[in-house]
């Protein structure tokens, strides 16, 4: 059995709970908001080079939703077992902060649209603020020589967690195209990094956030998924993709050799795949890689399929195979990569399952029908 497994089990079930509960219930309130003063955008409206696919005008902000609830799951997870996060406070508190950043930069580009330069500045700063407080990539696995690690040095360590960073948030950002797609994601790369984290002692700071971040993904699943009465906007995306850029770095990357660089990388590779293969396609047409246009791995799958919910479903699933790719090459026991399988399949059926039966009950009342 992972070590601690009992111990860590009241910090992962608390944390995860109040994260789930508080987005769904926040969300409501976000989206109220969101009609009074605007923030909505219009389905079907030119978004870059492309076209909007989501029908109707939905609030866009629900970002303020999975922060919300977020840090409530942290506050509340830390009272539940503040010893299992003590040796890694100052990096938490410093993911949280970047976090926070992130989330008030993609408001205002929400809400204001922000040039891609201050986007990509303030994502620095927030890469930084982990740098500074020691969460970096500092050495990775040395496969042919006689010492398990090779170390690297500070200013390449330095630019390689920044770059890692960045470049996540973004891939995170481009995959947020369909209802219920990065929501989805999120919650299933963060389930697969929780297992691979959960096999190690002193990982309570990284099974706090990871279970937060499951939690409020699924919470905001709960209302985004097809058909979405929300999206969670750049406030969400940038969120969410620093988050599980920084954990990586702060729980699955700093551990024994059983775990290499790989395993996170496979386990959040889908966004990366398709920011690659988005930017590669733009160039090649000569065209701006930063401005938006219907190219993306969903889009592709949405227009082959004819099916938005076939696209996100069939994503869905690879995401989960890339989980158990990075699960495998980690050692993680057959029992817990089984366990976090069947886990993630019935926390996304049953999310989804709710949103379903909460349209049908919506068009049951509609007058007329």
């Amino acid at each position: 059995m992972a070590p601690d497994l009992l111990n860590y089990a009241p910090l992962v079930i608390a944390t995860f709970a109040v994260a789930a509960g508080a987005v769904a219930a926040f969300v409501p309130r976000v989206r109220d908001f969101a009609h009074r003063v605007g923030a909505v955008k219009r389905g079907g409206g030119q978004h870059g080079a492309g076209t909007r696919m989501h029908q109707g005008t939905l609030p866009n902000i629900g970002g303020i939703a999975i922060f919300g609830g977020f840090l409530a799951a942290v506050l509340i997870g830390g009272l539940v077992a503040p010893q299992a996060i003590a040796a890694h406070r100052v990096e938490l508190l410093a993911i949280v902060l970047g976090g926070t950043l992130m989330t008030l930069v993609g408001l205002i580009d929400d809400l204001y649209e922000v040039s891609p330069v201050l986007r990509l500045a303030a994502q620095v700063v927030a890469a930084g603020i982990l740098v500074v407080n020691g969460v970096t990539i500092d050495f990775v696995t040395n496969y042919f020589g006689p010492t398990p690690f090779l170390f690297i040095p500070q200013t390449v360590a330095v630019l390689l967690t920044i770059v890692w960073v960045v470049g996540f948030i973004n891939a995170f950002n481009f995959i947020d195209g369909l209802d219920g797609l990065s929501s989805g994601i999120a919650a299933i790369a963060s389930l697969s990094l929780l297992a691979v984290a959960l096999q190690f002692p002193d990982r309570g700071a990284s099974l706090l956030l990871l279970a937060a971040v499951a939690g409020s993904a699924l919470g905001f699943l709960r209302h985004n998924s097809n058909p979405a009465t929300i999206h969670m906007g750049d406030s969400g995306a940038y969120f969410l993709g620093y988050l599980l850029a920084a954990v990586s770095v702060l729980g699955a990357l700093k551990v024994t050799a059983a775990v290499t660089v790989v395993a996170p990388i496979l386990v959040l590779a889908l966004p990366v795949v398709n920011i690659t293969q988005v930017t590669v396609r733009r160039l090649r047409r000569g065209h701006n890689p930063a401005l938006a246009a219907n190219d993306h791995l969903h889009d592709l799958l949405r227009v082959r399929s004819g099916s938005p919910r076939v696209a996100v479903y069939t994503l869905w699933g690879a995401a989960l195979a890339c989980g158990v790719l990075g699960m495998l090459v980690s050692a993680t026991p057959a029992w817990l990569v089984m366990a976090t399988i069947m886990g993630s399949v019935s926390l996304l059926v049953g999310v989804t399952w709710l949103r379903w039966r909460e349209v049908q009950r919506t068009e049951a009342f509609q007058p007329g029908t």
